[in-house]
């Protein structure tokens, strides 16, 4: 799907203009304020324009996901204006964000991307 790697060197480039220190993890991932941010493959469900998605499942227009920035709030809260800043970055993107919290491992929300994917790529 998307370039995972040049999303998330998006991120982490955006956060330092902005002076918001942030480093790489071992995957890739982009740490800054207790907030681990990596990405996730988004699923295709079905392509839309009458396609047969068993013979074509990525021609369909409009199904185009970029895939799901994930925010893991390492057991913390959005309580900064820092990591609200952070948050706002990521929003951003054409992505959809997955929020959660480490405590508990499940995700607490998912903030839809835009409808028109404005941003995507960027």
């Amino acid at each position: 799907m998307a370039n995972k790697r040049q999303v998330l060197d998006k991120i982490s480039r955006n956060l330092d203009s902005l002076g918001i220190s942030n480093t790489r993890g071992s995957n890739g991932e982009v740490e800054v304020a207790g907030i681990t941010i990596s990405y996730a493959d988004a699923d295709i469900a079905k392509p839309e324009g009458g396609v047969d998605d068993s013979a074509s499942p990525f021609l369909g227009i409009g199904i185009g996901n970029p895939g799901i920035i994930s925010m893991d709030l390492g057991g913390a809260d959005l309580d900064t204006s820092e990591k609200l800043q952070v948050f706002h970055v990521c929003a951003g993107h054409a992505n959809d964000i997955d929020v959660s919290n480490a405590a508990t491992g499940a995700v607490e929300g998912r903030v839809r991307g835009h409808a028109d994917l404005l941003g995507m790529g960027m």
